[in-house]
């Protein structure tokens, strides 16, 4: 569902994970102070409220159960995303850098969660000897 979700709706989500946020028709400066898009945060409001992903309360908003599993399901998308950046990115450096080919399996290995540090290290480490 995520992916529905635009770049402010995401942000806004981010926001009310940490604390709830005052509602923008009652305090404008509320959503500067926390660099919310100003031009886009009303239809935002209404169009999470509606997905079930916020909640109004009183003259604030708070993040539901169901905002909160698609913010963590946004951020897995993301650092999933990341690791396999470094992986592909240690495929590069090997290429470049046969020399660092133990280090590298150990980097892809941990990334892609084959391996714990420690273990990334002890092969590091077997590998030098």
């Amino acid at each position: 569902m995520h992916s529905a979700l635009s770049p402010s709706q995401l942000q806004l989500l981010q926001h009310l994970m940490l604390a709830e946020v005052p509602h923008p028709d009652t305090d404008p400066v509320a959503v500067a102070v926390r660099d919310l898009e100003e031009a886009s945060i009303t239809d935002d409001v209404r169009t999470l409220s509606w997905m079930g992903l916020l909640e109004v309360v009183g003259e604030r908003l708070a993040i539901t159960p169901r905002g909160t599993a698609v913010h963590f399901e946004a951020e897995c998308a993301v650092l999933s995303a990341r690791l396999v950046a470094v992986s592909v990115f240690a495929d590069e450096l090997q290429r470049r850098t046969p020399s660092l080919g133990a280090e590298l399996h150990a980097l892809r290995q941990l990334a892609e969660g084959a391996w714990s540090v420690t273990e990334a290290t002890a092969y590091v480490e077997r590998r030098a000897l």
